[in-house]
């Protein structure tokens, strides 16, 4: 296993800097079967640097690119790469136990079993009688990442945390999922194919376009999931704690609405105000419509479509928002904490506050806890909003202006920041901002 110093490692990531971007003196960085052994690398430029067999126990990769990077059978034991993009990388038998990938881009990689092999000086990796490994993720932090199209063959993941990451299309085969975490993750279209699912955490999943076979998901907690209708008869579910089925009931939401935008327009001597709290209302198509102070808390608005509507001082607090339409509305002074909105489309909404005649003070948006990871929310307006342990991990935030706001405690993992203003804010604890996180280069 060969040793690399600090000063070493720094001119072959500088020549390997040169040969990216096709310039005189550059050189492919190979470093496979060395030593990194708590190497810090954050941010670090590594797209298709070959770390096979390497050991990178401890090492700090936060924020590093990596993509298209070997790391076949390396050993990333509790490694950092929160907010790392692996875009594209051979993870083939590598090790993540206990690792942090909050908010890391892991989409098409390649997570299969790899033929065991081990290390020395002379030959580098060596088939051991060709006896299969498999990748390992076991109790790792996977929170917010993004693993769509992932290819998870024969990968031992054993109580990983998965908890709003996006895994559309993966596809998990003979992968062992026991006790693992996916409360709000995005499964749509996911395969899971030889699988033990025994006792995992799907509460609030999106489990539609299910592919099932030969699995056992017996134990597994599926409240809340937003399943496609007679998935949960497969046998795979039986011994399953099986979400409930709620109704949508027989309102006539249409009159509900024309009476809303009445009591709106006459401050509230005619008509009557929008309530559905609780209701389950997801996929309605009301772009556009008055939704101003309507209340619509622990709704299931599961990719509504709300694109443009007035919606200031609308209550969406505890709401499931995730995949839902909201391009360009107006959610001035809006009440979102703890509302879900995985991968909802904000772009351009104004979240700013709302002035009231009559009132000294404007009404802020009140986002606290809310879950926005992978969200899209360029251009949007949220000055002075307390967003309070928000999670923007892996969010566009491209243009997002922040000025005024309480961002205490919240996840940036991830997120695209171009442009973002963060002036005036209240960054206490915050992650994944470069000024203000604990990942701070040395």
């Amino acid at each position: 296993m060969e040793e690399i110093d600090a000063a070493d490692l720094k001119t072959i990531l500088d020549a390997h800097k040169r040969f990216l971007e096709r310039r005189p003196g550059g050189q492919r960085a190979l470093l496979k079967d060395t030593n990194l052994t708590m190497a810090n690398l954050n941010r670090a430029l590594l797209d298709e640097v070959d770390f096979s067999g390497a050991i990178l126990i401890g090492a700090k990769l936060h924020k590093a690119s990596l993509r298209s990077a070997i790391l076949f059978g390396a050993d990333l034991t509790q490694a950092t790469l929160d907010g790392a993009d692996l875009t594209g990388a051979d993870l083939r038998g590598a090790c993540f136990r206990g690792a942090s990938l909050d908010g890391a881009n892991l989409s098409h990689v390649d997570l299969r079993e790899a033929i065991l092999a081990r290390s020395n000086k002379k030959e580098g990796l060596t088939d051991l009688d060709g006896h299969q490994v498999s990748a390992d993720i076991s109790g790792a932090s996977v929170q917010g990442a993004n693993l769509s199209s992932a290819k998870v063959g024969e990968s031992f993941a054993v109580a990983a945390n998965f908890t709003g990451a996006d895994l559309k299309n993966v596809e998990f085969r003979k992968a062992d999922l026991r006790s693992a975490v996916f409360t709000n993750a995005n499964l749509d279209g996911t395969a899971f194919a030889g699988c033990r699912v025994e006792n995992a955490d799907f509460r609030g999943a999106i489990l539609t376009n299910l592919h099932v076979s030969g699995s056992s998901f017996s134990g597994a907690d599926l409240t809340g999931a937003i399943a496609d209708d007679g998935l949960f008869d497969d046998p795979a579910f039986e011994g399953a704690k099986l979400p409930d089925r709620r109704e949508r009931g027989d309102t006539d939401y249409e009159a509900a609405l024309t009476a809303h935008r009445k009591w709106i327009e006459t401050d509230g001597r005619e008509g009557d105000r929008f309530a559905a709290d609780g209701v389950d209302l997801r996929e309605v198509a009301w772009p556009n419509r008055v939704l101003a102070a309507a209340i619509l808390s622990n709704a299931n608005l599961f990719r509504a479509n709300v694109a443009g509507a007035s919606m200031a001082l609308i209550d969406f607090s505890g709401c499931d928002l995730r995949c839902a339409q909201l391009t360009k509305a107006d959610i001035r002074g809006v009440m979102l904490e703890n509302a879900h909105c995985n991968e909802a489309d904000l772009q351009g909404a104004d979240l700013s506050p709302l002035q009231i005649a009559g009132n000294k003070q404007p009404i802020r948006a009140r986002g606290a806890g809310v879950i926005l990871t992978g969200a899209k929310l360029a251009g949007a307006k949220l000055r002075h909003g307390d967003f309070t342990k928000a999670d923007f991990r892996r969010a566009d935030l491209t243009g997002v202006d922040f000025r005024g706001a309480t961002l205490r405690g919240a996840s940036f993992d991830g997120a695209r920041l171009d442009g973002a203003r963060f002036d005036d804010c209240d960054l206490t604890d915050c992650t994944g901002l470069r000024a203000h996180d604990s990942y701070a280069e040395a």
